[in-house]
């Protein structure tokens, strides 16, 4: 069998409805996984990445003592083009205290549902590579 058959016919939203009712993840990281569902792997991909490079430019320009540095002008430029999704995201991220958002925890939380829910998936879609099975997700060691 291969790669892209059994991910054309995979429905993405499993990891994340997972999360969504994982009574061990944070609150906050349920309601993560749920304004990802129904997103398209790149649209999802793309927009959440760009999120996450612009709360860590913004954590570097606290860092350093900038007041209106990349981070800045990364997020105004995402709140002035106002993608349904970034915006969803913003509203669940914009109150909460930026070394949270940007600390190692978060962003591994983060980077591991953007590759298997997205990336990983959009970038070998088009592969010839060969599946043998297809196993859930196992215990990522990204609770909390």
């Amino acid at each position: 069998m291969k790669m892209k058959d059994v991910l054309e016919g995979y429905n993405y939203d499993l990891p994340l409805m997972d999360a969504m009712n994982d009574a061990e993840l944070r609150p906050f990281r349920r309601l993560l996984a749920g304004a990802l569902m129904g997103e398209s792997l790149d649209a999802g991909y793309f927009a959440t990445r760009e999120m996450a490079d612009a709360y860590f430019d913004l954590w570097n320009d606290v860092r350093k003592g900038v007041r209106y540095g990349e981070g800045y002008l990364a997020f105004e430029e995402i709140l002035k083009d106002k993608n349904p999704l970034q915006m969803k995201l913003w509203y669940l991220t914009c109150e909460r205290d930026l070394n949270e958002t940007v600390n190692p925890s978060y962003s591994r939380w983060c980077g591991f549902w953007s590759i298997s829910g997205t990336a990983g998936a959009g970038s070998v879609s088009g592969s010839s590579a060969i599946v043998a099975s297809v196993s859930p997700l196992k215990n990522d060691g990204l609770r909390g």
